[in-house]
């Protein structure tokens, strides 16, 4: 048995197993997750519904006439348009909304739009923000099924997140990644009673709330501010029956970008709050560090692919068996995933790109980890 080889497959294949651990975790619970069942009367909520937006008018045409064909007589709109320079506003205006236009010498990046129109928004009667991305469309009986859940008791809420259905290989690919992220996942945590986390379009979250904490980060803003609540002992709550699905990028070169932003964000959280959520020492924050410290699904299965190959070429038998374990575990997460999510047969088709896919997000996370020395950059809005 070849030491050096052993050694290097365990090394590389550790992200991976955590990771498969983590996920396998939440992909059991998930499985058993039911919906609340509020108790008692429902109180009305007042929601504003704010929706960022940066040079959209190809896409936000459609979300506003979702958003404003679902709204109660209660419930206003709010858009940011945020240093735009095409017909995003005007196109906003003819929909009804209310219209707050950012200048291009205003702070760039989703956060500071975001917290420009909680800012706005404050000086209105409302109980509950609703943010929604300019390129998400949401189901009929979202606000009601927000209103119920709140009646519970929460002041945090996420709706289930999910890709627009799509053609091409790369929207398959997305459909099947919204299933773990914004299907799989926070069921999970939802049963378990942990973290669920903010995904930015369609997130709830209370008046109080958005008085005392604030959109700060340059990436990611989402994810820091979930951690930000879970550090002050919040839990936003899953609710599996408000439903929205995003527009996915269709080039790959423009996926990449996308992609390149949402992992500077995951690390750079990583660097800001994996040590005190560890201190913390409850259940939520602990698995929150978890999530943050291990690789995203694609990373993990080339992790554990590598350190198989890695074992094999060492003689180390035992060591190749476990991490064919650990792949079967990762597929198995996948799998329920994609039941969880109703996926059709082309999204199950197109995983016959995955031996380019994993390879693929492996060097996104490389980008990534270079994009997070450069700490003062922006990162601007997915290109249409």
């Amino acid at each position: 048995m070849n030491l050096v080889l052993t050694v290097a497959a365990v090394v590389v294949g550790l992200p991976g197993a955590a990771a498969a651990l983590h996920l396998g975790l939440l992909a059991t619970a998930s499985v058993f997750y039911r919906s609340p069942r509020p108790t008692g009367a429902i109180a009305p909520v007042r929601f504003i519904v704010l929706i960022p937006a940066y040079n959209e008018e190809k896409v936000i045409g459609d979300t506003l006439r979702a958003v404003t064909s679902d709204m109660r007589d209660r419930d206003q709109l709010v858009v940011v348009a945020d240093r735009c320079t095409d017909a995003t506003a005007a196109i906003a205006r003819a929909a009804g909304a209310q219209v707050l236009e950012r200048g291009e010498h205003e702070e760039p990046g989703r956060a500071a739009a975001r917290q420009a129109g909680v800012e706005y928004a404050a000086g209105l009667d409302w109980d509950a923000m609703v943010m929604i991305d300019a390129d998400s469309i949401i189901e009929p009986g979202f606000f009601d099924e927000c209103e119920r859940a709140m009646a519970g008791g929460a002041e945090a809420l996420q709706a289930r997140s999910e890709a627009a259905l799509g053609q091409g290989l790369l929207e398959q690919a997305a459909l099947a990644s919204f299933a773990l992220q914004g299907v799989l996942m926070p069921r999970g945590r939802g049963r378990l009673g942990l973290l669920v986390r903010l995904r930015g379009t369609g997130m709830v979250i209370s008046r109080r709330i958005l008085s005392e904490f604030e959109f700060r980060a340059r990436a990611s803003e989402d994810l820091w501010y979930s951690l930000d609540l879970c550090l002050a002992g919040i839990r936003p709550v899953h609710v599996e029956k408000a439903r929205l699905r995003s527009l996915n990028v269709a080039s790959w070169e423009a996926g990449a970008e996308q992609r390149v932003r949402y992992e500077t964000g995951r690390m750079s959280a990583a660097q800001e709050f994996a040590g005190p959520l560890l201190r913390k020492h409850d259940a939520a924050s602990l698995e929150a560090a978890w999530f943050l410290l291990t690789p995203p699904y694609a990373v993990a299965v080339f992790s554990v692919v590598v350190a198989g190959l890695l074992s094999l070429a060492a003689g180390a038998t035992v060591l190749a068996w476990t991490a064919l374990a650990f792949f079967a575990m990762l597929a198995a997460v996948l799998v329920i995933a994609l039941i969880e999510a109703g996926a059709g047969v082309r999204t199950w088709l197109g995983l016959v790109i995955a031996p380019f896919y994993v390879p693929w997000k492996a060097f996104i996370q490389v980008r990534a980890f270079m994009k997070l020395r450069r700490k003062s950059e922006v990162f601007g809005a997915t290109p249409r």
